[in-house]
């Protein structure tokens, strides 16, 4: 084999030197421009996954969930004295009146110092009685003695009685003008004894009134849990009052809409979970904040990254079982 054919021989082996076929060079080309129109609409891509995708829907009505309750919520009752639970005067479900005793906490060494104190503003009423009866027999004593001393004076002016008489008769009613001062001084005394020990009492008193617990305001017993002989702690709470008035749902409007409910929106409301509707209401009152959502939710955690508006609406059904949860249907155009 010449030089020559060994060369060419050595050309065709190497591949780099083989000749690509024209389908390649369409496919290569085809690839290319997809390449360049992905690049093209690439900047579109990423404006829209920066647009802000919550967008609002337009809506007639919202809902949220809540709990029927008072139009003044529910109240807790609670102690402001601690101890052991001695009576109990109510009982779940009772319908009760403003200042209706609710329960009553041992208080027998309470009672004991109170009942010392009142005995000694007793005493000391007795003794301002005794200091008024010791100023009016001064007060007799001492005229009696300016008499006296006017009658010697006269007769010793006439020389009818002796100087010494004079001089004793003088000292007598220095005497009782003296005992006149102490009279009152001791009146005043008393009288200011009786004022710091009535202050006391009325301590005491006071204080012992705070093992009574009595109902601040009327409505109806929701829940009672204190028992007699249990411990109670001032400020725990025992029990739950509905105070006498109109039945609302307080509920929970999702941030989305939150702006669009407004008081004076109709609404209806049916229990969660039922279709029917169980009373027609009033929007009476929207929070002026949002708050997080976790009030009415069955699940933990549910949503709780959400913030939600409370919103209180007056239903025009009375009847209905408070503290039940309800969904609430706002009309809001």
């Amino acid at each position: 084999m010449s030089k020559t054919d060994r060369s060419e021989k050595q050309r065709s082996m190497n591949p780099y030197n083989r000749t690509m076929p024209r389908n390649w060079f369409v496919a290569i080309a085809l690839l290319s421009l997809a390449s360049c129109s992905s690049e093209k609409k690439q900047p579109a891509d990423v404006t829209a996954a920066n647009r802000d995708t919550l967008s609002r829907p337009r809506a007639e009505q919202v809902s949220g969930t809540g709990r029927i309750e008072p139009e003044g919520g529910i109240t807790d009752l609670a102690s402001e004295a601690g101890g052991v639970i001695g009576r109990i005067f109510v009982k779940e479900g009772d319908r009760i009146q403003k200042g209706k005793p609710l329960l009553e906490i041992e208080h027998a060494v309470s009672s004991a110092q109170t009942a010392e104190i009142a005995a000694r503003l007793s005493a000391q009423r007795q003794q301002l009685e005794l200091d008024r009866v010791s100023i009016s027999d001064a007060r007799n004593n001492l005229q009696k003695a300016e008499s006296d001393y006017g009658r010697t004076k006269r007769l010793a002016d006439r020389k009818a009685e002796t100087q010494q008489a004079l001089d004793d008769a003088r000292t007598e009613l220095e005497n009782k003008r003296i005992a006149l001062q102490q009279a009152t001084a001791g009146l005043r005394l008393t009288e200011k004894k009786i004022s710091e020990i009535g202050q006391q009492v009325n301590t005491a008193r006071t204080n012992e009134n705070r093992y009574t617990v009595r109902a601040l305001q009327g409505g109806r017993l929701l829940e009672f849990t204190a028992k007699p002989g249990a411990g109670i702690v001032a400020g725990q709470r025992f029990g739950q009052l509905a105070p006498d008035g109109k039945l609302s749902v307080l509920c929970e409007i999702d941030e989305l809409f939150a702006d669009e409910v407004k008081p004076g929106q109709s609404a209806f409301i049916r229990y969660k979970g039922y279709p029917d509707t169980v009373s027609l209401g009033t929007v009476t009152y929207a929070a002026p904040y949002l708050k997080r959502k976790s009030l009415f939710s069955d699940e933990a955690g549910a949503k709780e990254d959400r913030r939600v508006r409370e919103v209180r609406v007056l239903l025009d059904r009375q009847d209905l079982l408070i503290n039940r949860q309800a969904e609430c249907v706002i009309t809001i155009r």
